[in-house]
């Protein structure tokens, strides 16, 4: 047991000291208050979290981040010490770390710089290229998870009799399911409209491939859900599709929920995996949201609870999608991430509690953040599955170091013939990474 005394014991203090300690650590604490109460105190095992140094025992300087109330701009800089990025620095020379791995570990894992900025790309979204990560190019490095395997070192140091706890590396592969065919299955209107758009922009080739389709004389390109249940068998992998159950928009285009040949792929995928709710573009969570709509349809067609989500196109708006995802029965949430570029949005590649800061308060919802999805690979220069996999590699070693959680986001088409990429390729090169 570690007794660690902290002047105000806060909602804030309360989260951090429990992710790090309890949840990333294994180790029992007690926060203590009362001064008095932690002198008096003869264990071994004592630790000061303060802005002054107040005795002998361990001490973190703490900045005022953790014992504010408010959501203001932080004067954060950035410095290294070896092969461990640091910010939130301390002043005083009795403290044990050269900085407040509390507060620099809250202010990433509740998106603090989120809640500061209105700017968003065309869709709404944060922008990875404004995040604090990516402007001092370290998005591809898992601060949150360096800073605690680097303060675990420190901790057993000073406390040889520490037994910290070593997680164990999990692969989680993940899929969004935004079109489950491309040319079956479709309503006699979008087919027709389909094939005179073929016809008019000359485009023969996909027509010719349409036909052949509709007649059954080869698979739809985007049915490759044998293919992937076979790899699931073959790894003995625990996948999980997030399905659009959408009334078709502008950018929802999924099959019709009414279509016999949909529902039964959704019913079959939903036997030996599990299924979450990919929330659609038009569920933006506002007032005349069809969130409830999607997920109470899609549970009906499973016969079971949905609880986990994906937000479709990555349209995550902090806090407001969280605090609507948790009103509505949500308990994991996979949206963590950025569409443009590989890393860890959240500094971290374990899953945690998803703090409200706008509420103070630490909520039910756990998040999962995910390490990339495929369109930030076409993205890449270089396409080639060698400069792919050079690209990734370095992440999915820091996860791998770190003994975290590897989720990946494809869809579906992703292992059609044709792309850029050879993603039926590297998706196999990645499992086999993960199994080592």
């Amino acid at each position: 047991m570690i007794y660690i005394y902290i002047p105000t014991v806060n909602e804030r203090i309360r989260y951090i000291f429990h992710y790090v300690f309890s949840e990333r650590l294994g180790l029992p604490y007690t926060l203590l208050e009362n001064k008095e109460d932690f002198d008096k105190n003869t264990a071994a095992e004592k630790m000061v979290y303060a802005t002054e140094y107040t005795g002998e025992c361990l001490y973190v300087q703490a900045q005022p981040l953790l014992f504010e109330n408010d959501i203001r701009e932080q004067n954060v800089s950035i410095s290294w010490e070896n092969d461990l990025p640091i910010c939130f620095h301390t002043q005083s020379e009795n403290s044990l770390l050269s900085f407040d791995i509390f507060a620099a570990c809250f202010c990433f894992l509740s998106r603090y710089e989120e809640y500061l900025t209105t700017e968003t790309d065309q869709h709404g979204r944060y922008k990875a290229e404004n995040s604090f990560a990516y402007k001092h190019n370290v998005l591809q490095i898992a601060l949150v998870d360096r800073w605690i395997a680097y303060f675990a070192s420190v901790l057993k140091k000073h406390f040889p009799a520490l037994t910290i706890q070593t997680p164990s590396f999990r692969f989680i592969p993940t899929y969004d399911i935004d079109h489950a065919f491309l040319y079956k299955h479709k309503s006699c209107y979008l087919t027709f409209a389909g094939m005179c758009k073929q016809l008019l922009t000359g485009n023969f080739k996909a027509l010719k491939t349409r036909i052949k389709v509709i007649i059954n004389k080869i698979q739809d390109p985007y049915d490759t859900f044998s293919y992937l249940e076979n790899l699931h068998k073959k790894y003995n992998l625990q996948p999980i599709f997030f399905i659009l159950f959408a009334k078709r928009s502008k950018y929802d285009k999924n099959n019709s929920i009414k279509n016999k040949k949909f529902t039964t792929l959704i019913q079959q995928l939903g036997k030996n995996t599990k299924i979450g709710i990919h929330a659609s573009y038009a569920s933006d969570f506002s007032q005349n949201s069809c969130f409830e709509i999607e997920k109470n349809s899609l549970q009906q067609i499973l016969s079971q609870s949905i609880q986990d989500n994906r937000q479709h196109f990555i349209r995550l708006k902090i806090p407001q999608t969280y605090t609507s995802l948790i009103k509505s029965g949500i308990t994991n949430d996979y949206s963590m991430g950025y569409v443009s570029q590989i890393g860890f949005r959240a500094g971290t590649s374990f899953p945690f509690n998803f703090f409200d800061l706008k509420e103070n308060k630490t909520t039910s919802l756990r998040i999962h953040p995910f390490l990339f999805m495929e369109n930030a690979l076409l993205s890449l220069e270089n396409t080639s599955l060698e400069s792919v996999w050079e690209a990734i590699t370095p992440c999915l070693e820091e996860v791998k170091t770190h003994n975290g959680q590897l989720v990946t986001l494809f869809h579906n088409p992703s292992f059609a013939e044709g792309n850029s990429i050879d993603f039926k390729s590297l998706y196999e090169k990645i499992i086999e990474f993960s199994l080592q």
